[in-house]
């Protein structure tokens, strides 16, 4: 069984997930409202996504090899991240130690290098493996459902991962929240990678945020 899947993102008025400094407050306070079970997320998005964590990679330190003790009552999403060439190592525990986060699931396929799978098994995080060669998300969701009970998962990541999720039919909802700028030809556009034609949305609802972002959720038709 597969957990329902937003997509969730800030994006600049011309439709760019880079060349803007994005409000994380208003991004993870509007994440937060959907009481995900967990967030998915593509490892080149983690790995660009740790310079808004810290300026500098800290270095790990005793407590980075342990599981963290998870209160009750803790409304935190897990982070499933999609890592299968392991292009995270020596990086996960930015992940790990992040506010936003609850703890850290790894996503990798049957190529996934043995040094990596070391590596995490070392520190203790979980692991999900799915796919032959890059991960198979939806076996990996279906694996979430049954191995933990994830029953809302929301994909918080950029165009490859988001490509995929919505050309598999796997995403019921988008969140847009849209920032007053525009970034012009040096932007990346979060769809850019989509092959399938027409994908058809409706819209839910709309609202202005802090006066200054409009926030737009769409239902993903299917058929």
């Amino acid at each position: 069984m597969l957990p329902r899947l937003v997509i969730h993102n800030t994006i600049s008025l011309d439709g760019s997930t880079t060349g803007f400094t994005a409000n994380l407050d208003v991004h993870y306070g509007i994440l937060g409202s959907y009481e995900p079970d967990a967030m998915i997320v593509g490892s080149n998005t983690a790995k660009t996504g740790t310079q808004f964590f810290c300026e500098k990679i800290p270095p790990e330190d005793e407590l980075d090899f342990k599981k963290p003790e998870i209160q009750p009552g803790d409304s935190r999403a897990y982070w499933m991240i999609a890592d299968s060439r392991g292009i995270l190592e020596g990086l996960m525990h930015v992940f790990r130690r992040s506010e936003y986060s609850k703890d850290v699931i790894v996503l990798v396929s049957e190529k996934t290098p043995e040094s990596y799978i070391n590596y995490l098994r070392e520190r203790n995080y979980d692991i999900i493996r799915a796919g032959a060669e890059r991960v198979d998300v939806k076996q990996a969701l279906e694996i979430a459902n049954e191995r933990y009970g994830f029953k809302l998962v929301v994909s918080d990541s950029g165009g490859i991962l988001n490509g995929i999720l919505l050309e598999q039919g796997l995403v019921e909802e988008i969140s847009m929240v849209l920032t007053p700028e525009i970034v012009g030809k040096n932007g990346t556009n979060l769809f850019r990678d989509i092959e399938k034609n027409g994908i058809r949305l409706e819209l839910l609802r709309n609202e202005v945020v802090e006066k200054k972002y409009v926030h737009l959720v769409y239902r993903v038709l299917k058929g």
